[in-house]
């Protein structure tokens, strides 16, 4: 298998892949030591090269030197034993040249016959000496021999052409061994001092980079990062060290910061409370660990009741301390597990977790209820709310969080409708009420544009006279399909989706006109009583509305006579104070509504000093059989009457109640037992006939 594979396979440390580590980068350690080793043995190397060649050369010349002076010296020896023709001195001459290293052969010739007179080679080149001189390796020189002038024969001397080469090798080899040791030696020396120096305080400065990320302060030895070095080394420490503690510094902002947008980003700034975003979230996790386990869970949705009153009256400062108060509340109610959240507003969300039964969601329910009911401190008020709690179970009345929380919204107005203050489970029918209350409010837009809404009118007589001193405006909605419907069938609905305002504007305008007419064709009916909501007494428009339907119908503002509820007094914002100043600057008559059913403070009454009271229907229905009720129409009749006030009793539907009003001294009578709320023609109709029975008798 190794044999099938190519060469770079089989050796991984080839040059391409030396090539490529070393482009990627030696460690430092090895690349210091490559470069001293490199810095040491290069010019070493080059030294040795360029002494190499000078010897070289020089040794060429002195080779030369010496054969040309062996050439002279074997002529000149061998001169005397030619002339006498002596071969055993010849012989021993060639054989003192071959005793020089550098002679292979040597080769007598006489010059007359120029033949070989003597030939000795030295016995290793013996067989080779012909191809040896045709191949380079050996040098041939021809010298004469002469004597006296005369030429006798011919030396010819091969010369080994190598003999220098190996000198110069051994040269060679003991100046690398030394270039090898001065090598080793500098390593020996310099590498601890780079070591000490360079490499180990680069290390910890890398330690010291690393640490950075890390938000460490400590080097792998537990120890600070303190740099006591001048050189640039220790600068670089120094460096590093405040940067690390500028990045500490910024992390410790960006932490913050992002600690900061994770909680404006997921929870609720006022209340802190997780928001809509982190709820969903939370739910929709819970919905997949339900399916699972095959469990369930609930979500309440909770409406606090009369928190617009609050907050309009006390100002958005004392609704948001509510708020808090209410989340606080919850919070301590509510188990580790379950989750609340604050939708929007007063509206807020509850996810109840691990419920055996539904009825532990209502005994849930109750819990919040009652410590919702719990009287708050507010500005050096105590207040009170209710809150509405409509309840969805997962999954049986829905597999997603918007239906699911629609169908708690939906369950939260049955509550409502129920009469607040209460709990209520979705059921499938309360869609079709809520769909069905959609309706009749876009009817309701409708109506207040297209003029089907009508004003009735409730007379109010003296209670001695029986005189008609007033008549009282009330609202009827002329619904095309179902006939005349009654405040209380869409005043709520009028209050929830803010068409109130417009229909007390239209109220407003078309009683005074209604007054105007009648004055205009001499009927006399007194003054005109309008019934002002809260919400649109605490409206700054309210005052625009009722000068603009004053100068429209011409009629004086002490013939208008403003009903506001003990409420209003109640809140008293500053909104309300300036209303009612500016209305007694008018001259229009103030009269509070439902007296005796609120929480107000006979404060109010000294400091405001409405014209009139009317006393609540509820006291005056049980005047016959209840001796409590007696006492409080008596009680609010003789404080009306210290206070320089009249009193209006409402909902007289008895002579018995007529008799015991009259008796206890109140001032003017309204209900049923006097007459209904007629509409125009059925009240000009009823006037008419009061007043030919008056002329009758």
């Amino acid at each position: 298998m190794k044999a099938l594979l190519p060469p770079m396979q089989r050796f991984p440390l080839s040059f391409a892949n030396l090539r490529a580590r070393w482009r990627a980068g030696l460690p430092l350690r090895y690349t210091m030591m490559l470069v001293v080793v490199l810095g040491v043995s290069l010019p070493a190397v080059l030294l040795l090269t360029l002494e190499q060649e000078l010897a070289e050369k020089s040794q060429k010349a002195l080779l030369a030197q010496s054969e040309s002076a062996l050439m002279k010296i074997g002529s000149v020896s061998i001169a005397e034993p030619m002339w006498v023709v002596d071969r055993v001195a010849l012989d021993a001459a060639a054989v003192r040249l071959l005793e020089s290293p550098q002679v292979v052969a040597v080769r007598i010739e006489d010059g007359l016959a120029n033949t070989p007179e003597l030939e000795r080679v030295r016995p290793e080149f013996a067989r080779s000496l012909h191809d040896d001189a045709q191949a380079g390796r050996l040098t041939r020189r021809v010298q004469k021999v002469m004597r006296s002038g005369e030429e006798l024969g011919t030396l010819v001397v091969w010369f080994d052409a190598s003999y220098g080469q190996g000198l110069l090798q051994a040269r060679r080899s003991q100046m690398l061994s030394l270039v090898a040791l001065q090598v080793l030696a500098i390593l020996a020396v310099l590498m601890p001092v780079l070591v000490s120096r360079v490499l180990k305080p680069i290390e910890r400065l890398k330690e010291q980079a690393t640490a950075l990320l890390d938000h460490d302060h400590t080097d792998a030895h537990g120890n600070r990062f303190v740099w006591r070095r001048q050189d640039e080394l220790g600068l670089l420490g120094r460096h590093l060290s405040l940067v690390q503690s500028e990045l500490r510094e910024l992390f410790g902002q960006l932490g913050a910061k992002n600690a900061q947008l994770q909680q404006m980003a997921f929870y609720d700034q006022l209340t802190g409370l997780p928001n809509r975003a982190l709820f969903i979230d939370l739910v929709q996790r819970e919905m997949l660990q339900a399916h699972r386990s095959q469990q369930q869970f609930g979500i309440f949705f909770i409406d606090l009741d009369r928190f617009k009153a609050v907050n309009d009256s006390m100002g958005h400062a004392a609704g948001d301390e509510l708020l808090i108060e209410v989340a606080r509340r919850l919070r301590d109610t509510l188990r580790e597990v379950d989750v609340v959240c604050r939708q929007s507003g007063d509206e807020f969300l509850v996810m109840v977790r691990d419920i055996d039964h539904w009825e532990s969601l209502g005994e849930m329910a109750e819990r919040i209820l009652r410590v919702v009911e719990e009287p708050v401190q507010l500005a050096n008020t105590t207040v009170r709310v209710s809150a509405s709690i409509g309840i969805a179970l997962f999954p049986e009345d829905a597999q997603d969080f918007e239906t699911l929380v629609k169908h708690a919204d939906v369950a939260v107005y049955q509550a409502k409708t129920l009469g607040r203050a209460r709990y209520s489970f979705f059921h499938s029918e309360l869609n079709f009420r809520l769909q069905a209350s959609l309706e009749l409010e876009q009817q309701l837009a409708h109506a207040i544009a297209h003029g089907e809404l009508v004003l009735h009118y409730q007379p109010q007589v003296d209670a001695m006279s029986g005189a008609v001193v007033a008549v009282e405006a009330l609202v009827r909605w002329q619904h095309p399909t179902r006939g005349l419907l009654f405040p209380g069938q869409f005043i709520g609905l009028a209050e929830e989706s803010g068409k109130i305002a417009e229909m007390g504007v239209w109220t407003l305008r078309e009683a005074c006109r209604q007054l105007a007419d009648w004055k205009a064709r001499g009927i006399r009916v007194g003054n005109m009583a309008v019934n002002v909501s809260a919400l649109e007494f605490r409206d700054h428009r309210l005052l625009d509305s009722l000068q603009a339907a004053l100068a429209a119908s011409g009629i004086a503002p002490s013939e208008l006579e403003i009903e506001i509820t003990e409420s209003v007094l109640m809140a008293e914002t500053e909104t309300s104070q300036r209303i009612i100043e500016r209305l007694r600057q008018l001259g229009v008559g103030i009269a509070i509504d439902d007296f005796g059913t609120g929480y107000s403070s006979l404060a109010y009454l000294k400091r405001l000093r409405p014209n009139q009271l009317k006393i609540d229907q509820s006291f005056v229905n049980d005047a016959d059989t209840d001796s409590d009720s007696r006492a409080i129409v008596r009680g609010v009749v003789g404080l009306a009457n210290a206070l320089g006030l009249s009193v209006v009793a409402e909902g007289v539907e008895t002579i018995e109640q007529q008799a015991f009003l009259q008796e206890s001294g109140c001032h003017t009578l309204q209900g049923y037992y006097i007459a209904r709320p007629l509409a125009v023609e059925a009240l000009e109709a009823w006037m008419a006939e009061r007043h030919n029975k008056e002329t009758a008798v």
